[in-house]
């Protein structure tokens, strides 16, 4: 779940809805359309705007905010997010060459603020102690987001995915 929560700040994933996430065998998260990220959101609305998703019940899973589960969730996420950093530039270069190269799509729109917005999200201003207290922070306004439970709630009563 920290990678699949990682990947969606970094990459801004959207349209986590209940359809679109699924479990493998061994309980790994996988997300399974692409269609809106980075600069675009469904409608274009970004109602989605939490870092990542992370409802009550992923929350129940790991045991509560209190719980050791939970507490390894949070170091992973740190852990993880300290070792995208490192990689901030060849990942940032990678996108620029996708946009570069002509690949047209709506995730590249605003070329030169996906970029920025896309550099800025790895906080290399920071220091090790701020980006804990960012990875921190972002993790607390994500656990059950009103604004989650109300794109799954739509999910629900719009298309049917529970």
């Amino acid at each position: 779940m920290a990678g699949y929560s990682l990947l969606c700040y970094i990459l801004q994933i959207k349209d986590r809805h209940n359809g679109n996430i699924l479990l493998d065998s061994l309980g790994h998260m996988v997300h399974v359309d692409f269609g809106f990220m980075l600069s675009n959101s469904p409608g274009n609305l970004n109602f989605e705007s939490m870092a990542f998703k992370l409802t009550k019940e992923y929350v129940d899973v790991l045991g509560g905010q209190r719980s050791k589960f939970f507490n390894q969730f949070k170091s992973l996420m740190f852990k993880g997010f300290m070792a995208l950093r490192e990689h901030a530039e060849e990942i940032t270069s990678f996108v620029e060459m996708s946009i570069v190269s002509g690949i047209d799509l709506p995730c590249f729109q605003g070329r030169d603020s996906v970029l920025t917005e896309l550099r800025d999200r790895f906080q290399l201003d920071m220091t090790q102690t701020q980006c804990r207290e960012h990875i921190s922070r972002i993790i607390q306004e994500a656990c059950d987001s009103w604004r989650t439970r109300w794109y799954d709630q739509f999910q629900r009563y719009s298309v049917g995915i529970w």
